[in-house]
Protein backbone atom coordinates (compact mmCIF):
# COMPACT_ATOMS: atom_id res chain seq x y z
CA UNK A 1 0.00 0.00 0.00
CA UNK A 2 1.47 3.36 -0.81
CA UNK A 3 1.96 5.49 1.63
CA UNK A 4 0.26 8.98 2.21
CA UNK A 5 1.34 11.83 1.34
CA UNK A 6 1.72 14.39 5.05
CA UNK A 7 4.02 16.32 6.49
CA UNK A 8 4.71 13.49 9.21
CA UNK A 9 5.89 10.93 5.94
CA UNK A 10 7.44 14.24 4.58
CA UNK A 11 9.51 14.54 7.79
CA UNK A 12 10.18 10.62 8.19
CA UNK A 13 11.53 11.09 4.63
CA UNK A 14 14.41 13.73 5.65
CA UNK A 15 15.46 11.66 8.75
CA UNK A 16 15.59 8.42 6.55
CA UNK A 17 17.53 10.40 3.77
CA UNK A 18 19.46 13.35 5.53
CA UNK A 19 19.93 12.44 9.68
CA UNK A 20 22.48 14.90 10.81
CA UNK A 21 22.00 16.92 8.39
CA UNK A 22 20.33 20.26 9.35
CA UNK A 23 16.54 21.30 9.16
CA UNK A 24 16.96 24.56 10.62
CA UNK A 25 20.00 27.09 11.51
CA UNK A 26 18.94 29.94 13.88
CA UNK A 27 21.28 32.95 13.77
CA UNK A 28 21.16 35.86 16.67
CA UNK A 29 23.28 38.89 16.93
CA UNK A 30 26.79 38.90 18.30
CA UNK A 31 27.16 35.34 16.34
CA UNK A 32 24.83 33.11 18.31
CA UNK A 33 24.04 29.77 16.40
CA UNK A 34 22.03 26.83 16.66
CA UNK A 35 21.97 24.31 14.67
CA UNK A 36 18.73 21.37 14.64
CA UNK A 37 19.33 18.63 12.51
CA UNK A 38 16.47 16.22 11.08
CA UNK A 39 17.08 13.19 13.88
CA UNK A 40 17.02 15.57 16.15
CA UNK A 41 13.81 17.45 15.13
CA UNK A 42 12.25 14.33 15.03
CA UNK A 43 12.92 13.27 18.14
CA UNK A 44 11.98 16.34 19.96
CA UNK A 45 9.10 16.32 18.26
CA UNK A 46 7.89 12.76 19.13
CA UNK A 47 8.50 13.68 22.96
CA UNK A 48 6.28 16.80 22.64
CA UNK A 49 3.45 15.00 20.91
CA UNK A 50 3.77 12.27 23.74
CA UNK A 51 3.35 14.61 26.20
CA UNK A 52 0.32 16.19 23.79
CA UNK A 53 -1.36 12.93 23.96
CA UNK A 54 -0.79 11.98 27.57
CA UNK A 55 -3.18 15.53 27.68
CA UNK A 56 -5.67 14.08 25.95
CA UNK A 57 -5.02 16.19 22.69
CA UNK A 58 -4.49 14.76 19.25
CA UNK A 59 -6.69 14.68 16.31
CA UNK A 60 -9.82 16.66 16.49
CA UNK A 61 -7.97 19.12 18.80
CA UNK A 62 -6.38 22.99 17.71
CA UNK A 63 -3.67 24.39 19.74
CA UNK A 64 -2.88 27.92 19.17
CA UNK A 65 0.87 28.56 19.14
CA UNK A 66 2.23 32.16 20.33
CA UNK A 67 5.88 31.15 20.59
CA UNK A 68 7.96 33.36 18.29
CA UNK A 69 10.33 32.00 15.65
CA UNK A 70 13.07 29.70 17.22
CA UNK A 71 14.09 26.26 17.91
CA UNK A 72 11.57 25.82 20.44
CA UNK A 73 8.70 27.22 18.00
CA UNK A 74 10.22 24.70 15.38
CA UNK A 75 10.16 22.02 17.94
CA UNK A 76 6.30 22.02 19.10
CA UNK A 77 5.47 22.72 15.08
CA UNK A 78 6.68 19.57 14.38
CA UNK A 79 5.51 17.74 18.00
CA UNK A 80 1.55 18.98 16.71
CA UNK A 81 1.96 17.12 13.47
CA UNK A 82 3.18 14.24 15.28
CA UNK A 83 0.44 14.03 17.51
CA UNK A 84 -2.43 14.59 15.17
CA UNK A 85 -3.62 17.49 16.43
CA UNK A 86 -3.49 21.22 14.56
CA UNK A 87 -1.35 24.59 14.95
CA UNK A 88 -3.20 27.97 14.79
CA UNK A 89 -1.24 30.80 14.16
CA UNK A 90 -1.93 33.14 18.19
CA UNK A 91 -0.26 36.61 16.58
CA UNK A 92 -0.60 39.13 19.30
CA UNK A 93 0.08 42.67 17.98
CA UNK A 94 -2.44 44.62 19.56
CA UNK A 95 -1.47 46.02 23.22
CA UNK A 96 -4.77 45.03 24.81
CA UNK A 97 -4.32 41.69 23.14
CA UNK A 98 -7.74 41.52 21.83
CA UNK A 99 -6.68 39.89 18.87
CA UNK A 100 -5.49 36.92 20.43
CA UNK A 101 -8.28 36.92 22.29
CA UNK A 102 -10.33 37.09 19.00
CA UNK A 103 -8.32 34.12 17.81
CA UNK A 104 -8.50 31.64 20.97
CA UNK A 105 -12.68 32.44 20.48
CA UNK A 106 -13.47 31.96 17.54
CA UNK A 107 -10.81 28.92 17.10
CA UNK A 108 -12.47 27.21 19.75
CA UNK A 109 -8.66 26.06 20.44
CA UNK A 110 -8.07 23.45 23.40
CA UNK A 111 -4.63 24.45 24.33
CA UNK A 112 -2.18 27.33 24.24
CA UNK A 113 1.68 27.59 24.13
CA UNK A 114 3.37 30.86 25.46
CA UNK A 115 6.58 32.11 26.33
CA UNK A 116 5.98 33.95 29.74
CA UNK A 117 9.38 35.13 30.27
CA UNK A 118 9.56 37.45 26.40
CA UNK A 119 8.76 41.17 26.37
CA UNK A 120 5.51 42.12 25.44
CA UNK A 121 4.44 38.24 26.26
CA UNK A 122 1.21 36.89 25.11
CA UNK A 123 0.64 35.70 28.41
CA UNK A 124 0.82 39.29 29.93
CA UNK A 125 -2.49 39.87 28.61
CA UNK A 126 -3.77 36.35 29.46
CA UNK A 127 -3.40 36.59 33.00
CA UNK A 128 -6.71 38.45 33.10
CA UNK A 129 -8.66 35.75 31.62
CA UNK A 130 -7.50 32.30 32.72
CA UNK A 131 -6.59 30.40 35.65
CA UNK A 132 -4.29 27.27 35.60
CA UNK A 133 -4.09 24.34 37.77
CA UNK A 134 -0.80 22.45 38.56
CA UNK A 135 -1.33 19.89 35.71
CA UNK A 136 -1.21 22.81 33.25
CA UNK A 137 -5.20 22.50 33.08
CA UNK A 138 -6.92 25.98 32.34
CA UNK A 139 -10.01 27.49 33.76
CA UNK A 140 -12.01 30.23 31.88
CA UNK A 141 -15.54 32.36 31.76
CA UNK A 142 -14.46 33.60 28.89
CA UNK A 143 -12.55 31.19 27.20
CA UNK A 144 -14.64 28.11 27.69
CA UNK A 145 -12.86 25.76 25.16
CA UNK A 146 -9.30 26.51 26.46
CA UNK A 147 -8.37 23.20 29.08
CA UNK A 148 -4.88 22.85 28.52
CA UNK A 149 -1.67 25.85 28.74
CA UNK A 150 1.84 24.97 28.30
CA UNK A 151 5.03 27.16 29.13
CA UNK A 152 7.70 27.02 26.35
CA UNK A 153 10.56 28.50 28.43
CA UNK A 154 14.43 28.71 27.51
CA UNK A 155 16.29 29.17 30.67
CA UNK A 156 20.12 30.45 30.99
CA UNK A 157 22.06 27.18 31.63
CA UNK A 158 18.88 24.64 30.74
CA UNK A 159 18.02 24.17 33.72
CA UNK A 160 14.68 21.88 34.42
CA UNK A 161 12.55 23.94 33.24
CA UNK A 162 14.23 24.74 30.02
CA UNK A 163 11.97 23.18 27.16
CA UNK A 164 14.44 21.41 25.12
CA UNK A 165 17.09 20.37 27.91
CA UNK A 166 13.54 18.64 29.55
CA UNK A 167 12.46 17.14 26.48
CA UNK A 168 15.88 15.90 25.80
CA UNK A 169 15.70 13.85 29.34
CA UNK A 170 12.09 12.45 28.07
CA UNK A 171 12.34 8.72 27.25
CA UNK A 172 8.49 8.91 26.11
CA UNK A 173 7.47 9.29 22.24
CA UNK A 174 4.60 9.58 20.18
CA UNK A 175 3.22 9.35 16.44
CA UNK A 176 -0.68 9.16 15.84
CA UNK A 177 -1.32 6.14 13.04
CA UNK A 178 -4.38 7.94 12.02
CA UNK A 179 -2.83 11.07 10.28
CA UNK A 180 -3.97 11.65 6.46
CA UNK A 181 -3.69 14.02 3.45
CA UNK A 182 -7.28 15.68 4.29
CA UNK A 183 -6.48 15.53 8.46
CA UNK A 184 -5.75 19.42 9.31
CA UNK A 185 -2.63 20.39 9.75
CA UNK A 186 -2.61 24.23 10.10
CA UNK A 187 -4.91 26.82 10.87
CA UNK A 188 -3.51 30.06 9.64
CA UNK A 189 -4.63 33.70 10.29
CA UNK A 190 -5.54 36.65 7.39
CA UNK A 191 -3.20 39.33 7.48
CA UNK A 192 -5.63 41.62 9.34
CA UNK A 193 -5.24 44.29 7.97
CA UNK A 194 -8.61 45.12 7.31
CA UNK A 195 -9.81 44.22 10.74
CA UNK A 196 -9.39 40.72 13.09
CA UNK A 197 -8.04 38.02 11.02
CA UNK A 198 -9.89 35.48 9.59
CA UNK A 199 -8.59 31.94 9.92
CA UNK A 200 -7.90 29.47 7.60
CA UNK A 201 -7.34 25.99 8.35
CA UNK A 202 -4.92 23.93 5.75
CA UNK A 203 -5.26 20.13 5.51
CA UNK A 204 -1.30 18.22 4.71
CA UNK A 205 -2.46 17.83 1.17
CA UNK A 206 -3.19 21.31 0.93
CA UNK A 207 0.02 22.74 2.10
CA UNK A 208 2.32 20.21 0.04
CA UNK A 209 0.47 21.72 -2.71
CA UNK A 210 0.76 25.13 -1.84
CA UNK A 211 4.48 24.45 -1.51
CA UNK A 212 4.60 22.62 -4.88
CA UNK A 213 2.91 25.73 -6.69
CA UNK A 214 5.68 27.96 -5.30
CA UNK A 215 8.97 25.62 -6.27
CA UNK A 216 7.64 22.94 -8.40
CA UNK A 217 5.60 24.18 -11.60
CA UNK A 218 6.25 24.20 -15.14
CA UNK A 219 8.72 26.97 -15.09
CA UNK A 220 11.88 26.16 -13.69
CA UNK A 221 14.70 27.87 -14.00
CA UNK A 222 16.48 26.26 -11.23
CA UNK A 223 16.15 22.69 -9.30
CA UNK A 224 15.67 21.54 -6.32
CA UNK A 225 19.06 21.27 -5.32
CA UNK A 226 19.74 24.85 -6.06
CA UNK A 227 17.62 25.96 -3.17
CA UNK A 228 19.93 24.44 -0.31
CA UNK A 229 19.99 26.55 2.55
CA UNK A 230 16.67 28.81 2.40
CA UNK A 231 16.96 32.13 4.60
CA UNK A 232 13.37 33.55 5.47
CA UNK A 233 12.78 36.84 7.28
CA UNK A 234 8.98 35.52 7.33
CA UNK A 235 7.54 34.36 10.93
CA UNK A 236 6.75 30.43 11.22
CA UNK A 237 2.80 30.87 12.10
CA UNK A 238 2.51 32.74 8.30
CA UNK A 239 1.51 30.63 5.60
CA UNK A 240 4.49 31.91 3.41
CA UNK A 241 6.83 31.26 6.09
CA UNK A 242 5.59 28.01 7.25
CA UNK A 243 8.19 25.49 9.10
CA UNK A 244 6.51 22.84 6.92
CA UNK A 245 8.18 24.45 3.72
CA UNK A 246 11.62 22.56 4.60
CA UNK A 247 10.37 19.14 4.97
CA UNK A 248 7.97 19.90 1.52
CA UNK A 249 10.51 20.83 -0.54
CA UNK A 250 14.11 19.76 1.02
CA UNK A 251 15.71 22.29 1.91
CA UNK A 252 17.80 23.51 4.81
CA UNK A 253 15.70 26.51 6.43
CA UNK A 254 18.06 29.66 8.01
CA UNK A 255 16.37 32.03 10.14
CA UNK A 256 16.60 34.67 12.97
CA UNK A 257 16.07 33.53 16.53
CA UNK A 258 14.19 36.15 17.75
CA UNK A 259 13.38 34.04 21.10
CA UNK A 260 17.42 35.16 21.51
CA UNK A 261 16.71 38.85 21.48
CA UNK A 262 18.68 41.31 20.70
CA UNK A 263 17.11 42.80 17.96
CA UNK A 264 19.45 44.92 15.83
CA UNK A 265 18.25 48.25 14.64
CA UNK A 266 20.12 47.21 11.19
CA UNK A 267 18.38 43.97 10.08
CA UNK A 268 19.41 44.54 6.38
CA UNK A 269 22.92 44.40 7.97
CA UNK A 270 22.19 41.28 10.32
CA UNK A 271 20.24 39.75 7.16
CA UNK A 272 23.15 40.29 4.74
CA UNK A 273 25.91 38.85 7.29
CA UNK A 274 23.46 35.35 7.57
CA UNK A 275 23.51 35.24 3.87
CA UNK A 276 27.20 34.96 3.43
CA UNK A 277 28.40 33.73 6.83
CA UNK A 278 25.59 30.86 6.01
CA UNK A 279 26.30 30.49 2.40
CA UNK A 280 22.84 30.53 1.60
CA UNK A 281 21.42 29.70 -1.74
CA UNK A 282 17.65 30.90 -1.96
CA UNK A 283 15.23 32.37 0.47
CA UNK A 284 12.07 34.77 1.05
CA UNK A 285 12.92 38.52 2.32
CA UNK A 286 10.54 41.35 3.02
CA UNK A 287 11.30 44.01 0.20
CA UNK A 288 11.02 46.41 2.28
CA UNK A 289 14.66 45.50 3.36
CA UNK A 290 16.10 45.37 -0.69
CA UNK A 291 17.26 48.81 -1.29
CA UNK A 292 19.60 48.38 2.23
CA UNK A 293 20.66 45.08 0.64
CA UNK A 294 21.31 45.59 -2.53
CA UNK A 295 23.92 48.29 -1.47
CA UNK A 296 25.83 45.75 0.68
CA UNK A 297 25.77 43.88 -2.00
CA UNK A 298 27.58 46.59 -4.33
CA UNK A 299 30.05 48.01 -1.53
CA UNK A 300 30.89 44.17 -1.02
CA UNK A 301 31.58 43.95 -4.99
CA UNK A 302 32.98 47.05 -5.47
CA UNK A 303 35.94 46.50 -2.35
CA UNK A 304 36.85 43.27 -4.80
CA UNK A 305 40.11 43.75 -5.22
CA UNK A 306 40.49 41.47 -7.89
CA UNK A 307 38.89 39.39 -10.82
CA UNK A 308 38.85 36.57 -8.58
CA UNK A 309 37.38 38.49 -5.79
CA UNK A 310 34.71 39.53 -7.78
CA UNK A 311 33.36 36.32 -9.60
CA UNK A 312 33.15 34.66 -6.03
CA UNK A 313 30.97 37.62 -5.56
CA UNK A 314 28.70 36.45 -8.63
CA UNK A 315 29.15 32.89 -7.10
CA UNK A 316 28.10 33.61 -3.89
CA UNK A 317 24.63 35.17 -5.44
CA UNK A 318 21.37 33.02 -4.02
CA UNK A 319 19.95 31.10 -7.05
CA UNK A 320 16.77 32.36 -6.56
CA UNK A 321 14.66 34.75 -3.89
CA UNK A 322 10.94 34.86 -3.62
CA UNK A 323 9.48 38.48 -2.72
CA UNK A 324 7.03 38.70 -1.30
CA UNK A 325 4.12 40.71 1.29
CA UNK A 326 3.83 43.85 -1.10
CA UNK A 327 3.25 44.80 -4.83
CA UNK A 328 6.73 44.14 -6.77
CA UNK A 329 7.67 47.46 -9.04
CA UNK A 330 10.87 47.68 -11.18
CA UNK A 331 13.18 48.83 -8.54
CA UNK A 332 12.66 45.93 -6.45
CA UNK A 333 13.35 43.53 -8.59
CA UNK A 334 16.46 45.45 -9.59
CA UNK A 335 17.98 45.49 -6.31
CA UNK A 336 16.89 41.86 -5.82
CA UNK A 337 19.14 40.38 -8.26
CA UNK A 338 22.02 42.28 -7.12
CA UNK A 339 21.56 39.37 -4.25
CA UNK A 340 20.49 36.79 -6.44
CA UNK A 341 19.83 35.33 -10.03
CA UNK A 342 16.42 34.59 -10.53
CA UNK A 343 13.00 36.52 -8.02
CA UNK A 344 9.96 34.35 -8.06
CA UNK A 345 7.36 37.07 -7.92
CA UNK A 346 3.56 35.78 -7.61
CA UNK A 347 0.09 36.31 -6.30
CA UNK A 348 -1.77 34.70 -3.40
CA UNK A 349 -3.53 34.80 -0.37
CA UNK A 350 -3.72 32.65 2.59
CA UNK A 351 -7.45 31.95 1.79
CA UNK A 352 -6.91 30.87 -1.77
CA UNK A 353 -3.36 29.47 -1.88
CA UNK A 354 -0.76 30.54 -4.40
CA UNK A 355 -2.12 31.84 -7.79
CA UNK A 356 0.37 32.80 -10.07
CA UNK A 357 3.83 33.00 -10.69
CA UNK A 358 6.60 34.56 -12.61
CA UNK A 359 10.48 34.05 -12.42
CA UNK A 360 12.04 37.00 -13.57
CA UNK A 361 16.37 37.48 -14.67
CA UNK A 362 15.86 40.89 -15.80
CA UNK A 363 14.48 43.38 -14.32
CA UNK A 364 14.39 45.88 -17.47
CA UNK A 365 11.40 43.75 -19.22
CA UNK A 366 9.74 43.40 -15.69
CA UNK A 367 6.54 45.38 -15.71
CA UNK A 368 5.43 46.44 -11.86
CA UNK A 369 2.76 44.23 -10.38
CA UNK A 370 3.68 41.54 -12.79
CA UNK A 371 2.68 38.27 -10.90
CA UNK A 372 2.92 36.04 -13.81
CA UNK A 373 0.69 33.38 -15.60
CA UNK A 374 -2.22 31.46 -13.60
CA UNK A 375 0.35 28.20 -11.82
CA UNK A 376 -0.81 24.84 -13.24
CA UNK A 377 -4.24 23.60 -11.75
CA UNK A 378 -5.73 27.39 -11.58
CA UNK A 379 -8.24 29.09 -13.52
CA UNK A 380 -8.53 32.57 -14.14
CA UNK A 381 -11.37 35.52 -14.60
CA UNK A 382 -11.22 39.46 -14.52
CA UNK A 383 -15.03 40.60 -14.34
CA UNK A 384 -17.27 44.17 -14.29
CA UNK A 385 -17.10 45.73 -11.04
CA UNK A 386 -20.45 46.51 -11.63
CA UNK A 387 -21.19 43.14 -13.32
CA UNK A 388 -19.79 39.62 -12.14
CA UNK A 389 -21.37 37.98 -15.21
CA UNK A 390 -19.31 39.88 -17.32
CA UNK A 391 -15.57 38.53 -18.25
CA UNK A 392 -13.67 41.82 -19.22
CA UNK A 393 -10.55 41.24 -21.99
CA UNK A 394 -7.49 41.63 -21.63
CA UNK A 395 -5.78 44.74 -20.28
CA UNK A 396 -9.16 45.65 -18.71
CA UNK A 397 -9.03 46.29 -15.21
CA UNK A 398 -11.62 44.42 -13.08
CA UNK A 399 -12.35 42.28 -9.91
CA UNK A 400 -9.78 39.28 -9.82
CA UNK A 401 -12.07 35.86 -9.29
CA UNK A 402 -9.35 32.40 -8.86
CA UNK A 403 -10.37 28.75 -9.24
CA UNK A 404 -7.90 26.05 -7.64
CA UNK A 405 -7.42 23.32 -5.64
CA UNK A 406 -7.22 25.43 -2.57
CA UNK A 407 -10.43 27.32 -2.33
CA UNK A 408 -11.31 28.32 1.33
CA UNK A 409 -14.62 26.51 1.71
CA UNK A 410 -15.31 28.17 4.32
CA UNK A 411 -13.60 30.72 7.17
CA UNK A 412 -13.37 28.42 10.68
CA UNK A 413 -16.13 28.76 13.42
CA UNK A 414 -17.08 31.79 12.15
CA UNK A 415 -21.06 31.37 10.75
CA UNK A 416 -21.10 35.28 9.25
CA UNK A 417 -18.62 34.56 6.70
CA UNK A 418 -21.26 32.56 4.24
CA UNK A 419 -19.92 30.83 1.20
CA UNK A 420 -22.66 33.11 -0.77
CA UNK A 421 -19.70 36.11 0.38
CA UNK A 422 -16.75 34.90 -1.62
CA UNK A 423 -17.44 32.25 -4.07
CA UNK A 424 -19.24 32.78 -7.06
CA UNK A 425 -22.21 30.40 -8.36
CA UNK A 426 -19.67 28.57 -10.34
CA UNK A 427 -16.86 28.24 -7.77
CA UNK A 428 -14.91 30.93 -8.03
CA UNK A 429 -13.08 32.63 -5.14
CA UNK A 430 -13.71 36.67 -4.67
CA UNK A 431 -10.31 37.96 -4.26
CA UNK A 432 -11.45 41.46 -2.83
CA UNK A 433 -8.02 42.55 -5.33
CA UNK A 434 -8.46 44.16 -8.69
CA UNK A 435 -6.43 44.00 -11.85
CA UNK A 436 -5.68 42.79 -15.35
CA UNK A 437 -5.09 39.65 -17.58
CA UNK A 438 -2.37 41.33 -20.21
CA UNK A 439 -1.81 39.87 -23.49
CA UNK A 440 0.64 37.27 -22.45
CA UNK A 441 -2.16 35.68 -19.88
CA UNK A 442 0.40 38.00 -17.24
CA UNK A 443 -1.94 38.74 -13.91
CA UNK A 444 -1.36 42.40 -13.30
CA UNK A 445 -2.68 43.25 -9.90
CA UNK A 446 -3.48 47.00 -8.90
CA UNK A 447 -4.31 46.19 -5.44
CA UNK A 448 -6.86 45.63 -3.14
CA UNK A 449 -10.74 46.54 -4.47
CA UNK A 450 -11.10 48.03 -0.89
CA UNK A 451 -8.25 50.32 -1.89
CA UNK A 452 -9.94 51.67 -4.79
CA UNK A 453 -10.89 55.59 -3.85
CA UNK A 454 -14.15 57.12 -5.17
CA UNK A 455 -13.66 60.53 -6.24
CA UNK A 456 -16.46 62.15 -7.93
CA UNK A 457 -17.78 59.80 -10.35
CA UNK A 458 -14.03 58.07 -11.09
CA UNK A 459 -12.87 54.96 -9.32
CA UNK A 460 -9.37 55.56 -8.53
CA UNK A 461 -6.79 52.72 -8.27
CA UNK A 462 -3.81 54.06 -6.33
CA UNK A 463 -0.89 51.91 -7.25
CA UNK A 464 -0.58 53.25 -10.88
CA UNK A 465 0.49 56.33 -9.46
CA UNK A 466 2.22 55.02 -6.55
CA UNK A 467 4.53 53.21 -9.01
CA UNK A 468 5.08 57.11 -10.48
CA UNK A 469 6.29 58.84 -7.39
CA UNK A 470 8.38 56.43 -6.16
CA UNK A 471 10.22 57.42 -9.43
CA UNK A 472 10.61 60.82 -7.96
CA UNK A 473 14.67 61.43 -6.79
CA UNK A 474 14.60 61.73 -2.49
CA UNK A 475 11.10 59.80 -2.39
CA UNK A 476 11.99 56.52 0.04
CA UNK A 477 8.12 55.18 -0.04
CA UNK A 478 4.31 56.36 -0.77
CA UNK A 479 0.55 55.44 -0.29
CA UNK A 480 -2.18 57.29 -2.14
CA UNK A 481 -5.45 57.22 0.27
CA UNK A 482 -8.74 58.87 0.04
CA UNK A 483 -9.56 61.34 2.53
CA UNK A 484 -13.15 62.87 2.96
CA UNK A 485 -14.13 65.43 0.63
CA UNK A 486 -17.97 66.90 0.92
CA UNK A 487 -17.64 67.74 -2.48
CA UNK A 488 -16.01 64.37 -4.64
CA UNK A 489 -16.70 61.96 -1.94
CA UNK A 490 -12.91 61.26 -1.79
CA UNK A 491 -9.71 63.31 -2.10
CA UNK A 492 -6.94 61.88 -2.98
CA UNK A 493 -3.83 62.57 -0.49
CA UNK A 494 -0.11 61.41 -1.14
CA UNK A 495 1.34 59.99 2.27
CA UNK A 496 5.69 59.83 1.56
CA UNK A 497 8.31 58.76 3.22
CA UNK A 498 11.15 60.54 2.48
CA UNK A 499 14.92 59.26 2.07
CA UNK A 500 15.96 62.55 3.51
CA UNK A 501 15.56 65.99 4.93
CA UNK A 502 17.01 67.65 1.97
CA UNK A 503 13.77 66.85 0.12
CA UNK A 504 10.48 68.38 0.69
CA UNK A 505 6.70 67.80 -0.53
CA UNK A 506 6.77 70.76 -2.05
CA UNK A 507 9.59 69.15 -4.44
CA UNK A 508 7.39 65.68 -4.46
CA UNK A 509 4.32 68.05 -5.63
CA UNK A 510 6.13 70.13 -8.26
CA UNK A 511 7.54 66.07 -9.37
CA UNK A 512 3.48 64.97 -9.85
CA UNK A 513 2.64 68.06 -11.49
CA UNK A 514 5.56 68.11 -14.71
CA UNK A 515 5.60 64.57 -14.56
CA UNK A 516 2.59 62.61 -13.59
CA UNK A 517 -0.41 64.39 -13.94
CA UNK A 518 -0.81 66.39 -17.88
CA UNK A 519 -4.75 67.53 -16.86
CA UNK A 520 -4.13 69.57 -13.99
CA UNK A 521 -6.64 71.83 -14.69
CA UNK A 522 -9.01 69.54 -14.88
CA UNK A 523 -10.29 69.86 -11.36
CA UNK A 524 -11.58 65.96 -11.50
CA UNK A 525 -7.74 65.29 -12.06
CA UNK A 526 -6.54 62.61 -10.75
CA UNK A 527 -3.68 64.24 -8.30
CA UNK A 528 -3.23 64.37 -4.70
CA UNK A 529 -4.94 67.51 -3.01
CA UNK A 530 -2.89 66.63 0.20
CA UNK A 531 0.37 65.47 0.72
CA UNK A 532 1.80 64.58 3.95
CA UNK A 533 4.88 63.25 5.20
CA UNK A 534 5.33 59.69 7.26
CA UNK A 535 8.71 59.10 9.29
CA UNK A 536 7.31 55.07 8.05
CA UNK A 537 4.29 53.38 7.73
CA UNK A 538 2.54 50.99 9.69
CA UNK A 539 2.80 47.37 8.79
CA UNK A 540 1.23 43.63 9.53
CA UNK A 541 3.52 41.33 10.26
CA UNK A 542 4.08 39.97 7.16
CA UNK A 543 4.95 42.99 5.25
CA UNK A 544 2.43 44.64 3.85
CA UNK A 545 1.35 49.01 4.42
CA UNK A 546 -1.62 48.73 6.90
CA UNK A 547 -3.51 51.22 4.47
CA UNK A 548 -6.61 51.70 6.73
CA UNK A 549 -4.38 52.34 9.38
CA UNK A 550 -2.47 54.97 7.06
CA UNK A 551 -5.92 56.87 6.20
CA UNK A 552 -7.05 57.00 9.08
CA UNK A 553 -3.69 58.61 10.45
CA UNK A 554 -4.38 61.16 7.19
CA UNK A 555 -7.54 61.81 7.94
CA UNK A 556 -7.00 62.73 10.98
CA UNK A 557 -3.80 64.88 10.41
CA UNK A 558 -6.08 66.89 7.67
CA UNK A 559 -9.03 67.66 9.91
Amino acid sequence: MAQQLTLVTKLRQRVDEQGESPAFIFRSPHDGRYVLSWNRLYRLAGRFAAVLNSRDLGRGHLVVNTLVNSPERAVCEAGIWLSGAASVNGHCQMADGSDLLHTLRVSRASALLVDPDISNSPWNVLTKYVSVGEDDSVTSSDLTDLKKLFFIRRVEGAGPKDFISHLEAQNDWFQADDITPETILSVFATSGSTGFSKLVAYTHEEYIHYCHGLFLDKQPTFQIKDLGRYFTTAPFGWLGGYIGMGAVICFTIVTRDVRAGGLRKDMPEFIFQVLVKEKCNSGIISPVYLPELSQLADTRNAKANSKAESQMSQESKLNVLLLGGLPVTRPMVAAALSLTHSVIVGYGATDCSTVSKHIVTDSETFVDHDTGPPIEGVSMKIVSQDDEETTLPVNQTGHILVKGLKINPGYLNDPKLKTDDYLTKDGFFRTQDVGRLDERGHLIVDGRGSDAIMRGPYIFYPSWMESRIRACPGVHDVIITGVPDPLVNEELCACIVMESDSVTLEHVRHFVEKEVVTTEDDPLSPRPRHYLEFQSFPMTDTGKPKRKVIKAQATERLQ
